[in-house]
């Protein structure tokens, strides 16, 4: 072990109040960037590792997990900023699944995990930690279903024989998300017992924090050639929507293809609903005219809700907000159709026993045609008339058109590089749901068509044992009020 000392102050004094509030189980601090909240969360998981009550054998113990919500993310910049505190021959350091840093002194026995929570079975890794305290990186983009579940993890380390935890929490730390994000919910509107929240001063204040530790003029030479909502973001740590990346649908045009006021439904004509399961469990709700032409209608999104309860609160929100209209039928990842090991149940056999509804796996899962699916219907002009239209009810949906759901840019040697996949976020999870929508809504026939005439040899990829016939083998359990004289032809499957 190194013998190294190293010198901490706080960058001002929303970080010492931070430091000072070690009585709130869950404390976040929002700011701009480059204004020290990140090493202030290392240095408060060193703080507290050191101040642990020894064990038996006078050893202090505990156990951190470190967690942002994509893996590049956390090697670049999370695991990085760690290091500059705790270099890596400060104990074993080991780029496992999950990367870990074991630091054992004669004193002192401190292990921290480093886990990148941006697919749904990673977080449930959480579900068998026993945790001394967590800390959050860039909260604004993890969903607040792991918060929750985190609040169940920490404090179990060390066991009781062992003296117990003599601290116990969770810390986060996050640049300003906009006002529909559960942080800003907590932490302006109701603020749970026991939570702290904390927000620094703007980079260009009188007041601003960690400037000492900053280049001359750091901020004033940061906002050339910014927009004002990157400004008001980054640099004043203001609550704010900022288009990052590069947006998955460019076509996308808010002034079109956003209707000017409500939508309300079609009278006689079924509902159909997409679905995304996972933490962060979405349902989109829409209507396919004869013409061709989507009206998507609403979105339901849940924190942290299995699927049992998801579909009771799906049941409960169409019969309240859509009394007059059935539910033709509703679409989910494929996925969905694989038997859980615990019951031999699937998510979308629980769905159908839940609400009532009939419910089918999306005809493939296969990214790129979801996404011509979408593309399809946006590019689309009916009579003059959008093929598509988002009421404007579904605000995390328009968000994500407008850049929310997107690709991250990653740097390279020859500039700046897009991730092939868009990033998972609080936008990707009703935008999936939206895309099995479409899919299972009929546009997966255009898209094939599309495909065949782009490459007459490419046969596209979709589940043969799927059966997206909007209304075959109907069941009148189901509800009988359907449009009359509508053809629906072009909804048939083949």
């Amino acid at each position: 072990m190194t013998d190294t000392t190293r010198d901490y102050l706080p960058a001002g004094p929303t970080v010492l109040d931070f430091h000072r509030s070690g009585g709130a189980f869950v404390r976040g601090i929002m700011g701009p960037i480059g204004s020290g909240k990140s090493t202030a969360c290392v240095m408060e998981i060193l703080r507290r590792a050191q101040q642990q009550a020894p064990g038996p054998d006078g050893v202090r113990r505990s156990r951190w997990a470190i967690i942002r919500n994509s893996y590049p993310e956390l090697r670049t910049t999370t695991i990085k900023t760690w290091l500059e505190w705790v270099p890596p021959e400060f104990g074993r350091l080991t780029y496992d699944s999950p990367i870990r840093h074991h630091i054992v002194t004669a004193e002192m026995d401190m292990e921290v995990l480093f886990l990148a929570l941006d697919r749904d079975e990673d977080a449930r890794k959480l579900l068998s930690l026993e945790l001394t305290g967590a800390w959050i990186n860039e909260a604004r983009e993890i969903p607040k279903g792991i918060v929750d579940t985190l609040t169940g993890r920490v404090g179990r380390f060390p066991s009781k024989i062992q003296g117990g935890a003599t601290w116990s929490g969770i810390i986060m730390d996050t640049n300003p998300p906009d006002s529909e994000s559960w942080w800003y919910k907590l932490a302006e509107e109701e603020t749970p017992q026991g939570w702290a929240f904390f927000k620094q001063p703007s980079g260009l204040s009188p007041e601003a924090e960690n400037v000492a530790n900053l280049p001359t003029g750091y901020y004033e030479r940061l906002i050339g050639g910014k927009d004002d909502d990157w400004i008001r973001v980054y640099v004043h740590g203001q609550y704010g929507f900022l288009i990052e990346g590069k947006p998955v649908f460019p076509m996308w045009r808010d002034s079109v293809h956003v209707a000017p006021a409500r939508l309300e439904p079609v009278d006689n004509l079924a509902l159909m609903i997409g679905v995304d399961f996972g933490l962060t469990p979405a349902a989109v709700i829409g209507q396919k005219l004869a013409d061709g032409r989507w009206l998507i209608l609403d979105e339901l999104i849940a924190d942290n809700a299995g699927i049992i309860r998801f579909g009771e609160l799906l049941a409960g929100y169409v019969r309240q907000h859509y009394p007059d209209h059935d539910v033709a039928a509703g679409w989910g990842d494929p996925a969905g159709n694989q038997r859980a090991q615990t019951d031999e149940r699937t998510a979308l056999g629980i769905l159908k026993e839940v609400t009532g509804w009939r419910w089918r796996s999306a005809p493939a899962n296969d990214l790129t045609m979801r996404l011509e699916a979408v593309k399809a219907a946006l590019n689309r002009m009916v009579d003059g008339r959008p093929g598509f239209q988002l009421s404007p009810k579904c605000a995390t949906l328009r968000k994500g058109f407008s850049g929310g759901y997107h690709y991250k840019a990653v740097r390279t040697a020859r500039g700046n590089q897009y991730h092939e996949t868009p990033a998972k976020n609080a936008f990707s999870h009703p935008h999936d749901a939206l895309q099995y929508l479409l899919l299972g809504g009929g546009e997966a026939d255009v898209v094939m068509n599309r495909m065949r005439c782009r490459d007459p040899n490419q046969r596209p990829r979709i589940a043969r044992d799927v059966d997206y016939s909007l209304f075959g083998d109907r069941d009148e359990r189901f509800g009988s009020r359907m449009a009359r004289g509508v053809d629906y032809s072009l909804f048939s499957g083949r």
